[in-house]
């Protein structure tokens, strides 16, 4: 409130004086005296003091009715206004008409202005001067109001981000549990090592909250879950990551390549000669992503897709008109295209 107070009074000043000078300015070119203020008589610094001081307390108790009143009486206000006016009027009549007249010996108004005259034509200076603390509370009020909008805006879309990411993590989770218990199951020594691992992955699901990570953490996140795969298989995965360009200088929001990776290896052909190719390309334009693989044989479980469509969601949200995403899939084969500009 305070703040905005001084920026009325600071906005009225600079208007006063521009007005001022301005009446100067044709004051001179009629060939009058100019500048009343320095070569003006008691009479003439008495009116401008008093007027100045006097014709400030509309834009400024204007601004705090609206402010405190509007909101919750529009009717409340109206009636506040036009008393703030009447007490003013009457504040300015007692200085000038009263108080100058015994000090300086003048009368503002001429003999014969009628009271209620003095008052009709005194309540047109109070709606023009109370303009600047309405015009300047509307103003502000839109301001705030688009604030309070775009922070409704962000939280939502903080909330919708966390929820989504934190589908990505049991989604996952379900997935490593399943193929840990496949290697307990047949007794496997890699069990303690796929354990481990794991940790490791959960350590990154679980700490790493930030908006954007290096995009080095997501490629070893990426490692780690390859390297809990093979544990599966008694044969070295057909898996691949070509990197180009300068990937150590990019971030990206944490776990949005990783779907894309386990619907690979979830739903792809992993069996000898059908490879998992991924490309990374990073440079100062953008981000490319790419992988492809062979169809599986075996069928998606009921929550299959969760991934896709997480990512695809987030994308919106993070990079809107800053992405493409292109999912491709023929006979025997599928393929992701992820494009980000930087």
């Amino acid at each position: 409130m305070r703040r905005h107070l001084l920026r009325i009074f600071l906005i009225y000043t600079v208007f006063e004086v521009l007005r001022e000078l301005g009446s100067s300015i044709a004051l001179y070119v009629r060939g009058q005296y100019p500048f009343r203020w320095i070569v003006g008589g008691p009479q003439d610094h008495a009116l401008m003091v008093s007027g100045y001081f006097i014709f400030i307390l509309y834009p400024l108790f204007s601004f705090i009715i609206f402010e405190t009143q509007f909101r919750k009486s529009k009717k409340r206000t109206q009636l506040y206004w036009l008393l703030l006016s009447l007490v003013v009027v009457t504040l300015r009549f007692l200085v000038e008409e009263r108080l100058y007249p015994a000090l300086y010996g003048f009368r503002n108004y001429r003999a014969d202005v009628s009271l209620f005259y003095y008052y009709l034509d005194n309540l047109y200076f109070a709606a023009l001067y109370s303009a600047f603390g309405i015009i300047y509370f509307f103003l502000i009020s839109d301001h705030q109001h688009q604030l309070h909008q775009k922070n409704l805006m962000l939280i939502n879309k903080q909330t919708e981000l966390s929820f989504l990411r934190s589908q990505v993590n049991p989604h996952f989770l379900f997935n490593s549990l399943n193929n840990i218990y496949s290697l307990v199951y047949h007794k496997s020594d890699q069990s303690l090592t796929a354990i481990a691992k794991l940790s490791d992955l959960l350590r990154y699901m679980l700490y790493d909250s930030n908006e954007l990570v290096p995009l080095q953490k997501e490629l070893d996140y990426i490692h780690k879950y390859m390297e809990l795969q093979q544990l599966r298989f008694d044969y070295t995965l057909p898996a691949t990551l070509e990197l180009s360009g300068n990937p150590g200088k990019a971030s990206i929001p944490p776990l949005l390549l990783i779907p894309f990776v386990e619907n690979a290896f979830k739903h792809g052909d992993v069996r000898k000669g059908s490879t998992i190719r991924m490309r990374l390309h990073v440079d100062d334009q953008v981000i490319r992503f790419g992988i492809s693989n062979h169809i599986g044989v075996q069928q998606k479980d009921a929550g299959g897709g969760i991934g896709l469509e997480n990512v695809r969601r987030r994308l919106e949200l993070l990079y809107p008109d800053h992405h493409k995403l292109e999912v491709r899939q023929t006979t025997n084969i599928f393929e992701v295209e992820l494009e980000i500009s930087r």
